[in-house]
């Protein structure tokens, strides 16, 4: 009998270019799941405490391992290549145990911020994490699994975001999700004690993904659906949320209103920023009348809180 395996598929760059190999990999891989993997200390702030490369990963069953598949990911690769500085892929064929493990040893419950705690789905409750941490009664539990690139909570656009949602969510607040990805900064909302919360994204998995992990996590309370901002009434919200791209932030500034979809005392949360990308999105907030109150930094990733006035 033939031993099932999986194919890995690994690309090894930097924390902009991840971002970018993650999306054009995502949907060769198995239920869309891409591991990033960046060596050092993941708990550290310094900005030398982890290594400047990224590796980008994908897994693919045996049945879709063929020579032209190969073929597709290398002539993908190679276009953004002409781009930007990104090495062929490499292939490994991993038995079926390897591959299962090989998942799993990139996700652990880990703490963000003060009380929100990340906790895959596979982990027993009172497992306590890398750094030694455990669960505790009043934490904010989000129950995951790996899926989405930026959606599992371990990139630091992700916990930003996360950290910014636990200073200024007030229960009875509203939040408006824009680009949900996994669903994790919508789910987290709720838990923090939002009443009204609304998420949308442009890609349909994305959409079911949310629905799934929301579902996981016991709440059927958000609404979810595929579209664009312009696709949502310009009504106002306590709290809107952006984890997206630099350029798109600054798009949603000079042609959707972005702005005008927070309320007089509400917030707006913008991630997904490169630190060198940070003045034109400053700049678009300035433009469109918003106020800079705090900003988050995870080494060159930045976090963005505005006030609307």
């Amino acid at each position: 009998m033939t031993t099932t395996y999986w194919l890995e598929v690994s690309v090894i760059t930097d924390g902009e270019g991840a971002e970018a190999v993650a999306e054009v990999l995502r949907p060769f891989a198995y239920n869309d799941g891409v591991v990033l993997e960046q060596l050092g200390d993941e708990t550290n702030p310094a900005p030398d405490a982890l290594e400047t490369a990224v590796t980008v990963k994908i897994y693919v069953p045996e049945a879709e391992d063929t020579p032209s598949l190969r073929q597709r990911l290398e002539e993908i690769l190679y276009h953004m290549g002409r781009l930007y500085p990104i090495p062929p892929p490499t292939f490994r064929q991993l038995k079926e145990e390897d591959w299962a493990n090989a998942w799993k040893a990139h996700y652990h419950p880990f703490r963000i911020g003060k009380k929100i705690w990340i906790q895959p789905s596979w982990v027993q409750d009172g497992e306590d994490s890398d750094s030694g941490d455990f669960a505790q009664p009043d934490d904010v539990v989000l129950v995951l699994d790996p899926g989405m690139a930026f959606g599992t909570g371990l990139h630091p656009t992700t916990q930003m975001c996360l950290q910014a949602l636990e200073q200024v969510v007030v229960p009875g607040n509203s939040i408006l999700d824009v680009g949900t990805g996994s669903g994790i900064l919508a789910i987290a909302a709720v838990k923090l004690g939002a009443s009204e919360v609304r998420a949308f994204d442009t890609d349909m998995l994305a959409v079911e993904t949310t629905q799934s992990n929301a579902a996981q996590n016991g709440i059927h309370s958000i609404q979810v659906h595929q579209g664009v901002l312009a696709d949502v009434p310009v009504t106002t919200w306590d709290i809107v949320v952006v984890n997206i791209l630099a350029h798109v932030i600054v798009a949603l500034f000079d042609h959707d209103r972005l702005l005008e979809y927070v309320a007089p005392n509400g917030k707006l949360i913008l991630s997904g920023i490169i630190e060198e990308q940070l003045g034109v999105v400053e700049t678009a907030v300035t433009h469109a009348g918003g106020h800079i109150i705090e900003k988050i930094q995870v080494r060159d990733w930045v976090c963005l809180i505005v006030s609307p006035n």
